[in-house]
C-alpha cells in the first residue's frame, strides 16, 4: 500500500507526500533492522552465558580431578622417599619395602573436560567469553594437558620397569588387589588404599625384597624416579593453579557457591 500510495504521489508531483512515504518506508526498515539486531544480541549474550556455564562446569571438574592427582602422586613421591629409605637399611621389613617400592611405580591419570571449548573453538565462537579469558590462561590450559604430560613421563621410567620386572605376577596381583588404587562403584579413581595387605606368604615376600635390594639398577633407577615424580607433581599443582585462574578469569564465584553471569 505505502508503495502505490508513493507511486500515485509521484505521478501526482506531490512531494509533500512522496516525502512522508519514503520516511515512514525508511524508518519501517531501520526499526526491522534495529528489532533483528536487537533479537540476534539477545540470542548471542544467552550463547555466551551458556557457554560460560558448561565452561565454568568443566574446569571444576577438571580442578577437582587436577587435585586429586597432585594428592596422589605426593603420595607416590612419599613412597619413592620411603624406598630409598628401606634399600638403605640394614634389615628392611619385606611386606613394607615391597608395598613402597611398588607404590612408587603407581601412575593414574584423569583426562580433562574438553568438550565445550572444543564445540567453541570449531564454531568460532571463543569471542563470546569475557574479555581476557582466553588470552588470560584458558587457550594456555587447553593446549597443555600437565595429567597427560606426567602420565606419559611416568610410564616410561627405567624405575618402573626394573622393579615391576622383579616381582613375580602373583605378588602383582596380590599388591593389585589389596594394596593399590581405590576406586568407587564407576571405576573412578579415590585414591590409594588405607590399610595395605598383601596376600603371599612372608618367604615369597622376603625373596621379592632381597632380589630387589640385589639390584644395584634399582637405586640408580630411583634416582630418577624421584626427579620425574617430583616433575610430575610441580606440573599437577601448576595445572591446578591455572584452572583456578581460568574460573576466575570466567567470572566464576567461589568454590561451593553458584557462579553469577552477567547477561
Amino acid at each position: 500500500m505505502i508503495l502505490q500510495r508513493l507511486a500515485t504521489a509521484i505521478r501526482k508531483q506531490d512531494w509533500f507526500t512522496v516525502a512522508i512515504e519514503t520516511l515512514i518506508v525508511v524508518f519501517g526498515v531501520f526499526i526491522g533492522l534495529q528489532v533483528n539486531n536487537w533479537n540476534e544480541a539477545r540470542v548471542e549474550r544467552q550463547l555466551a552465558k551458556d557457554y560460560v556455564k558448561r565452561l565454568e562446569t568443566d574446569l571444576r571438574t577438571d580442578l577437582a580431578n587436577s587435585r586429586l592427582l597432585t594428592e596422589y602422586h605426593e603420595q607416590v613421591l612419599a613412597a619413592v622417599v620411603r624406598t630409598g629409605e628401606l634399600l638403605s637399611a640394614d634389615a628392611p621389613d619385606a611386606k613394607e619395602l615391597i608395598q613402597m617400592a611398588y607404590r612408587a611405580t603407581e601412575i593414574n591419570q584423569l583426562p580433562p573436560e574438553r568438550a565445550t571449548w572444543d564445540q567453541m573453538v570449531s564454531s568460532g565462537h571463543l569471542g563470546l567469553l569475557p574479555e581476557g579469558a582466553v588470552e588470560g590462561g584458558l587457550s594456555t590450559y587447553y593446549a597443555f594437558d600437565a595429567m597427560k604430560v606426567s602420565y606419559d613421563a611416568l610410564e616410561q621410567t627405567p624405575y618402573r620397569k626394573a622393579l615391576r620386572s622383579k616381582i613375580p605376577i602373583p605378588v602383582q596381583q596380590a599388591i593389585r588387589v589389596g594394596c593399590s588404587d581405590l576406586l568407587d562403584e564407576q571405576s573412578i579413581l579415590l585414591g590409594f588404599k588405607e590399610e595395605c595387605e598383601i596376600e603371599a606368604d612372608p618367604e615369597t615376600l622376603q625373596a621379592v625384597a632381597d632380589a630387589i635390594r640385589a639390584d644395584p639398577a634399582i637405586r640408580e633407577h630411583l634416582r630418577l624416579q624421584f626427579s620425574e615424580t617430583t616433575t610430575a607433581v610441580i606440573n599437577l599443582q601448576g595445572n591446578s593453579s591455572l584452572v583456578s585462574s581460568a574460573l576466575e578469569l570466567l567470572g566464576a564465584a567461589p568454590e561451593g557457591r553458584n557462579a553469577e553471569v552477567t547477561p
